[in-house]
């Protein structure tokens, strides 16, 4: 058996020879403790070794670093074994509840040889500007691999605002002094209209199939979450929706609308980010307007003045005449899946006199096996 051990770099890593920072830190929690390797690694020397006829050596370079937190499940049958199930439980009944009254489906006998399009639970514990769990999100969303191109749908584009839109929209508020709320449309992509040559079949829900089914399956009328075509056609019935209430589409922005009346100095404007809207107007009382007109369609969240967009907390200073965006919550998850949540801050990122090269590059396999457990490329790439 052939062992091949760490080179000299790897070892001036570990020792912290030539590197002052926390990196190293990382790099001996990564190979800390070997037996959740797989039996990968072996102690020569008190020194890590692969084993070079480890058959797993591929599927360890492609694998994924796993959430920290942990705090969805990805079955349902995982969140049945979690203490807060009730909390799951509840959120799936308010979802069917939701598909129920909306008329998504209706029961029918598939024709022979039709595609039945399976479905799964995702569940998604949302949190405030504060990182704190605020609800727990069920969706029954459809396997949309399991579609056929062409034949069970054709458009797929779904437009959102850009980032710079809402945030030019939000500066331009605050310069003018307009008002700043956002509302949540409930089950957004469940109020999608499917064309009538698009007949969809899916199975039941998992886990709550109606009593009375028997041989049926479901009959799409409505669009379902990641289907190929819910968000095409979403963003259509809103489009539609707003066109009908007199706003006129941006010609720089898709995604973004405006009602103007020059000689009364009113302006509305709303950006929409699939079934977040931030809304921007003159006075509250357009906004009153907008949301009252958006209820007659849609059911409608009111979640009052502006503070929390895309991930990011916006804090209103109208005495200073200024508007904050903070991304606290976001960075403070980015050291906690790092596992950085203890290091202390310093002015300078690194040590201006070391110097990086590509000697200092894994050469050898077991050195590329050993990096592979410090993600240090996802850690940069989660900062764009």
């Amino acid at each position: 058996m052939c062992i091949c051990k760490p080179s000299r770099i790897i070892r001036d890593l570990q020792s912290r020879e030539g590197v002052a920072d926390p990196h190293t830190q990382a790099l001996e929690a990564s190979v800390g403790n070997l037996e959740e390797s797989g039996g990968v690694w072996a102690m020569e020397d008190s020194m890590p070794t692969l084993l070079e006829d480890f058959n797993g050596l591929e599927a360890m370079f492609a694998a994924e670093t796993a959430d920290a937190e942990a705090l969805e499940p990805c079955m349902l049958a995982e969140a049945k074994h979690q203490p807060d199930w009730p909390h799951w439980e509840k959120a799936i009944e308010e979802e069917l509840a939701t598909l129920k009254k909306a008329g998504t489906w209706r029961l029918e006998n598939a024709p022979p040889r039709a595609n039945i399009i399976s479905l799964k639970w995702v569940l998604k514990a949302k949190k405030d500007a504060a990182g704190n769990i605020a609800c727990y999100k069920a969706h029954l969303v459809a396997q949309g691999f399991s579609q056929i191109g062409g034949v069970d749908y054709n458009d797929t584009y779904t437009p959102v605002a850009k980032l710079a839109s809402m945030c030019a929209v939000i500066a331009m508020a605050n310069r003018l002094g307009m008002e700043m709320h956002q509302i949540n449309i409930k089950g957004a992509y469940l109020n999608g209209e499917l064309n009538d040559n698009k007949v969809l079949y899916m199975q039941h829900p998992p886990g709550y199939k109606a009593p009375d089914a028997g041989t049926h399956v479901l009959c799409l009328v409505k669009t379902l979450y990641r289907l190929k075509q819910s968000g095409c056609r979403w963003y259509q019935k809103l489009s539609s929706v707003f066109h009908s209430l007199g706003f006129k589409q941006c010609a720089v922005d898709q995604a973004m609308y405006f009602w103007v009346v020059v000689h009364k100095g009113k302006l509305t404007i709303i950006v929409m980010h699939v079934d977040d809207c931030t809304i921007t107007a003159t006075t509250v009382s357009l906004i009153k307007e907008l949301k009252a007109g958006l209820s007659k369609h849609f059911e409608v969240t009111d979640l009052g003045e502006l503070h929390w967009m895309l991930g990011i907390k916006v804090k209103h200073d109208r005495l200073g005449c200024m508007v904050h965006l903070l991304q606290q919550a976001y960075i403070d998850a980015i050291l906690c899946r790092y596992h950085l949540s203890d290091l202390k801050p310093l002015s300078t990122p690194i040590d201006h006199q070391v110097c990086l090269s590509l000697d200092q590059a894994p050469a050898s396999a077991a050195e590329y096996a050993m990096m592979c457990d410090v993600p240090y490329c996802e850690a940069v790439g989660a900062l764009n």
